[in-house]
């Protein structure tokens, strides 16, 4: 085996580590996020699962403009607002 095929092996290694990484942090985001109903919540963990870094970063985004677009709240938490 060639020693420029080794070299190769380390940056695989940590690409490697980063998707699951990655995958791993949406899939927990999902699970914490109150604002997904059971069909999307299983169409949005399939779409992370299938396409690892798109499904991921197309979360992620998902996320962020839904908590930039809710209404802050003060005094706690949503269900105590009225």
């Amino acid at each position: 085996m060639p020693a420029e095929f080794l070299m190769w092996i380390p940056a695989a290694i940590l690409l490697l580590l980063l998707v699951l990484t990655l995958t791993a942090g949406a899939l927990f985001s999902l699970y914490r996020t109150d604002g997904a109903s059971g069909g999307g919540r299983a169409l949005w963990c399939a779409v992370i699962l299938l396409l690892p870094v798109g499904g991921a970063l197309a979360w992620l985004v998902v996320l962020q403009h839904r908590t930039r677009c809710e209404p802050a709240v003060e005094g706690g938490s949503p269900e105590t607002a009225g």
